[in-house]
Parts: C-alpha cells; structure tokens; sequence
C-alpha cells in the first residue's frame, strides 16, 4: 500500500510490462474497480489475465455467534479465488469476464462453497464518461471497491462494511463512470433490488444481495460515489445507495394484503491518506428502513423466520498503520527477487483499528412494543479493537495475522456472547 489504496492514479498510466501469459500488475485503478481487475484498462495487450486469492484460518476463543446464519460471518477455514479475463475488442469496447469461487468451513459441522461466473462490457467512450453493463460491484463504502487482499490490513474485511454495506455486493445493471480531471472520480448505477425475505436482523441488508443467484428488477436500486485526491496520499469519498428492500412483494397484515416497498437507503462516506511510514482511516455508514413492520412478515416467508430488522443503523471505524521497515531503507538498496519476494518491495505494518456498529440502532415503535428475547438474539451491537501486523513480501503478496477484541453491548438473554478471535491468512493479487 505505497498509495492510499482505492486511489485511482493521478499521472498518465504507465502500460503494464511485456513478457509471458500474465503481464505484471501496474497498480492502477479504473473507476469501480481494484487493482488487479483494472490491468486490461492499462495494458498495451488486447487482452489481460489476472485475480487474486485468499486463503485465511481464524480461532475462536470462545462460543460463536452463528445468529446471522451466513457462515461467511463465522467460518473457521476460508478458501478464495477470483480469475479475470479481459479482452479489448477496440480501444473502446471491452469485454470482461469473472469466475469466483470460494470454500467455507466452520471447523465443526457446517461448510458452504460457492462457484459463480459474471461478465460485464465497458465502454470507455471517454475520460470523463463510460459505460459499464452487467455485474459489477455496487459503489458504496470502501472494501466494496477496493475487496483485493493487499488492499486492507485484516485478514477479514472490516465488521463495518460486512454488515452494515456490505461487502461483495455485486449486482446486476447498468453503471456509468467518469473521472473529473486528474484528482476525482465518479460513478452512479442502477442494479437489481434487495432481497427481502433473506434479510437476518444480524446483518440486516447482508443476505439481501441478488449476486448472479437470480434476476429480479421488480424494483430498481440505485447508487453512487465520488472520489476527490486533493492532495498526494489522500483519499476523500461519499457514496449512496437507494434501494426499495421488498420488491414489491406482497403480506397479509391484520386481514390487510399489503405491498412491501421498505424504502432503504444507505449513506457512506471515508478518509484515508498515507504518508512515510504512516497510514490513517476514518470511515463511517449510516443506514435507515422503512416499513420494517411489514418486512417482519416478509421474512416470516423466508428461510430464517420472521425478523425485526433495523429502522436505523449505523457504523463507524478509524484504523492506524505503521511500516517498520519503511525506515530500514538498506533493504530495498539491495534488491534481491524471487517468485515469491522482490526485498525493494518488502513491508511490515503493524495496525490498530477501532469498530463500533449497531444493527439496530433504532427499531420501529410497533416492532419495539412486540419484540421478544428470540428476536433480540439477532441484533449486531458491537466494539471491536483489531490490532495486527502485515508482512508484504512482494507489493501483490501478503501475509496476515490479526487479534480481536469483541464485545456486544446487547445482553439479552440466550444472546449468543461474541468471543475474542485469533485470524491469520495469506493473500495474493496477479
């Protein structure tokens, strides 16, 4: 992370160097996209291979909290790979194509493994404007734009972003993208609407996402961000997304068939610069529902049960990072390479972060006056103190361990207790 990672480059692209099937990564970004899914866009080639991997193993110090139901959110054993294929067909037209699969173990019972192909095309009609069309990940917080392994210090993603975005969120629609000079960038699409009866209280918009599982534009959903670089280093950005999570199904309420709407809407915003040795984050979400009384008989249909989710919630995080070796420069005047490592490019941050969300920060009155011990077993209201270290041994190559701290204010009980983690992985970008 020499630049702020998700800052997309303030110069002219430097093409990706020539030489084998996969061409070395530039770590340019396009609008909308990390790193290693942006080669094509700076490649002399017609066409570009690349992905990333992740492979990450985390000990439990404690009982789990499964109330989510989405092992993603307590697996013990994690296994990721994502293989991008890309070809220019002009200088205008690209075609770009997605396989991602991944492996959950839960070290005792339960595993879930996923396979998926997306595919999108752009159309870089010009720097101020293009157009992308099929599945894409939708522009709201940080991780969601910027998911690549070396682009965050966790071996998992912030809480933050998992719960309250959240993270991997692709959908499918239409996209349109610019940048606006050489120190900011724009994007605003229109996708696929929220899932209803999936929706968990624990993780409130989470199961929601369409993905590539089906396609339903009984609603359309809406979202957008802007990227300034004001100065070297630094890294502004606001994003929105407005969705309507019911898809206009329908419940029977007091002898009433009523439409769900649940107008959503989700307002994120961060900072993050980088300087020398150090690395700053700020990053906030605020997100409101509407008609949370009918999406309690919504998801009565789905596969958890009824649930009261969140009239309002919110999240926030600040996270610190030092590079030790950033002042033992004798490494890097020594350059020695191997597949594996290249010492010029050698890392070792060390990193504190501080996580605060509540997944139900406000309830609906009606919902308030009915809610039981079982439904409060599903509410997030968490403080989580993430501190760890990164070794880099390559810029495109990391390994990561992490300890965290976890408490749920919520005390209800049969609460499930969150109990302390010991994460560790390894990560990679090609």
């Amino acid at each position: 992370m020499d630049e702020a990672p998700g800052a997309d480059e303030v110069d002219e692209p430097a093409h990706a160097h020539r030489g084998g099937l996969v061409e070395e990564l530039t770590y340019e970004q396009h609008p909308g996209l990390p790193p290693a899914a942006s080669k094509i866009f700076f490649s002399e080639r017609r066409y570009a291979i690349s992905g990333f991997g992740e492979l990450a193993y985390t000990h439990y110090f404690g009982d789990k909290n499964r109330a989510s139901g989405d092992i993603e959110l307590f697996n013990t054993n994690l296994y990721r790979f994502v293989l991008y294929g890309a070809y220019r067909a002009t200088d205008w037209l690209v075609l770009y194509a997605e396989v991602f699969a991944e492996f959950f173990h839960d070290g005792l019972r339960e595993h879930a493994h996923e396979l998926f192909v997306e595919a999108f095309v752009d159309f870089v009609i010009s720097k101020p404007f293009g157009l992308r069309l099929g599945w894409f990940q939708v522009p709201i917080g940080y991780v969601n734009n910027n998911d690549e392994p070396i682009m965050f210090y966790s071996v998992n993603r912030p809480e933050v972003e998992r719960l309250i975005i959240p993270t991997q969120w692709i959908e499918l629609g239409a996209q349109a993208y610019g940048r606006i000079g050489d120190r900011a960038s724009w994007l605003v699409g229109a996708f696929q609407g929220v899932q209803g009866r999936d929706l968990v209280g624990a993780s409130w918009l989470r199961r929601g996402r369409e993905n590539n599982v089906r396609m339903n534009f009984d609603s359309i959903a809406v979202a957008g961000q802007v990227n300034v670089y004001p100065i070297d280093g630094l890294s502004l950005s606001v994003s929105g997304m407005f969705a309507q999570s019911g898809n206009h199904e329908r419940v029977a309420v007091g002898g009433e068939d009523l439409r769900v709407t649940a107008p959503t809407g989700i307002l994120s915003g961060y900072a993050r610069y980088e300087t020398g040795a150090w690395s700053l984050m700020a990053m906030g979400v605020l997100g409101w529902m509407g008609q949370t009384d009918r999406m309690y008989h919504l998801t009565a249909l789905g596969e958890e049960g009824p649930q009261i989710l969140g009239a309002r919630t919110y999240g926030y995080y600040f996270e610190v990072g030092f590079d030790l070796l950033h002042y033992l420069p004798r490494i890097r005047r020594e350059p020695r390479e191997t597949f594996l490592w290249r010492t010029q490019e050698m890392r070792l941050p060390l990193f504190v972060r501080y996580e605060r969300l509540d997944t139900h920060d406000r309830v609906a009155g009606s919902l308030a006056a009915q809610m039981t011990e079982a439904d409060l077993l599903y509410r997030s209201n968490l403080d989580i103190l993430t501190f760890g270290a990164n070794f880099n041994l390559r810029r495109n190559v990391v390994l990561k361990a992490n300890y965290q701290v976890r408490r749920n204010r919520e005390r209800a009980p049969h609460l499930a207790v969150e109990s302390n983690r010991f994460e560790t992985g390894l990560g990679f970008i090609f």
